[in-house]
């Protein structure tokens, strides 16, 4: 049995993205939003298609 140590910082995890969040997929420069995640996977609505995409594969958009 190992020690479980909360409110550290390895409680802050950099990828993770909100559901909600306007998003610009990489690749293909397009921009949708965050409409679920599913573990490590980010579903993402483009127009009305829903897509899966990995953390690497998507950035945040700036806001203006």
């Amino acid at each position: 049995m190992g020690l479980i140590v909360r409110k550290t910082s390895f409680d802050d995890i950099d990828d993770d993205i909100d559901i909600g969040t306007e998003v610009i997929i990489k690749e293909e420069g397009k921009i949708g939003v965050v409409v679920m995640k599913i573990g490590s996977i980010y579903q993402v609505q483009i127009g009305n298609a829903v897509s899966s995409y990995t953390y690497d594969e998507i950035e945040i958009k700036k806001q203006k």
